[in-house]
């Protein structure tokens, strides 16, 4: 039996009927965002070397290419000169600086209970009621005995020297499955090269428009990745080297190792810098020789670099690749590094956001149109 229904009940009805549609939509994708944040935070130790060599992979493509057109290596020969090519920024920052590297970590370690009492000493002077607080909580307690585990697995590093520094490295490798990368990497270089129109045969039951905005969306996440990465191992590795220079400059302890450190660490952007001013601030002012003078110094090195960093390297290295404002690019390092659960997030967060923010684009000038075009019902 057919039910009249008046003109305003069509409507209420239909509107709710959307919203329904609208609100499964949004279900479904919220459990299926959630599913893939849980498996990538559980296989997370697996992914990041595969994505590692995914990222190395796209990065070097064109370096195998100039090779075996161009210059016409073979296939093996021209995997052997780009694993040179990886190898030989460690091999020169070693051979003309080990060194002191080594030198500096065993200095290190040797003053790491002399710091310590240091900044036990000041706190009981300058800040007893964070000490008290330490106490009630046994905080002192758990930081001496983290810092005894770290300095004993830093003092059996210094004391066998180079091939203390091997077995560390190995034992990092085989703890996260990074022993694979090299293997991952080979494969993916030696693979044929991906084709952009290929993709189409993967979706015949999406329509031709709608294919072309996938795989435009496809090149464009795979554009921005190579751009940014690209541009932010260089920008690392000139960070690296001014803080490794500044810090040795003004007398900073361990300052050449500390600030070779901090710059490979901005391979995350700002996380380098971050973590640069927590440890080199309190080491600038507890170390034997430190004081106001040398925390300023340090203070100026880190905004020399900050200033190079951002009004040089980045534009001229980087342009506007991303689009993303530097307060978006923090939220964004803090959301995908809590969705992803760590390393994974912090790596991916910008190729992420700036894809995010192509999708909006292209949904914004060409999808939403159409919508507000529907007839109402």
């Amino acid at each position: 039996m057919d039910i009249p229904f008046s003109d305003r009940q069509k409507s209420i009805i239909s509107s709710a009927i959307t919203g329904l549609a609208l609100l499964t939509l949004f279900l479904l994708a919220a459990y299926t965002f959630k599913g893939i944040v849980q498996f990538l935070a559980t296989f997370s130790s697996v992914l990041l070397p595969l994505a590692t060599a995914g990222v190395l992979s796209m990065l070097l493509r064109p370096v195998y290419q100039f090779l075996t057109q161009k210059r016409r290596f073979p296939p093996v020969a021209a995997i052997a000169s780009i694993m040179l090519l990886l190898l030989l920024p460690g091999i020169i920052i070693f051979g003309v600086f080990g060194g002191l590297v080594v030198s500096q970590i065993n200095e290190l370690v040797t003053n790491i209970p002399e710091t310590w009492e240091n900044l036990k000493i000041w706190m009981h002077a300058n800040a007893p009621a964070l000490e008290l607080y330490l106490d009630h909580i046994g905080g002192w307690e758990k930081i001496q005995e983290w810092l005894e585990g770290q300095s004993g697995t830093l003092i059996s590093l210094a004391a066998v020297g180079g091939q203390g520094v091997i077995s560390m490295v190995g034992s990092v490798v085989n703890l996260f499955s990074w022993a694979v990368l090299p293997v991952y990497l080979i494969f993916m270089l030696l693979a044929p090269m991906f084709s952009y129109e290929k993709l189409e045969e993967f979706m015949p039951f999406i329509k031709k428009d709608q294919r072309d905005d996938v795989i435009f969306l496809i090149r464009q996440f795979v554009d921005i990745v190579v751009v940014f990465f690209r541009g932010q191992l260089l920008i690392a590795f000139a960070q690296g080297g001014m803080m490794a220079v500044g810090f040795s400059i003004i007398g900073l302890p361990y300052g050449f190792i500390l600030g070779l450190i901090f710059g490979m660490l901005n391979l995350v952007p700002y996380l380098g810098n971050l973590i640069g001013m927590l440890i080199t601030l309190p080491l600038a002012w507890f170390c034997a020789d430190g004081g106001l003078g040398m925390l300023i110094g340090v203070l100026v090195t880190l905004g020399i670099v900050q200033v190079v960093e951002g009004y040089v390297l980045t534009p001229r290295i980087m342009g506007k690749s991303t689009g993303l404002h530097p307060m978006a690019v923090i939220f964004a390092m803090f959301f995908w590094g809590t969705a992803l659960s760590g390393m994974l997030g912090l790596i991916l967060a910008i190729p992420l956001t700036a894809f995010l923010v192509v999708f909006w684009r292209l949904a914004k000038e060409k999808y939403l149109p159409k919508l507000k075009e529907l007839p109402a019902e």
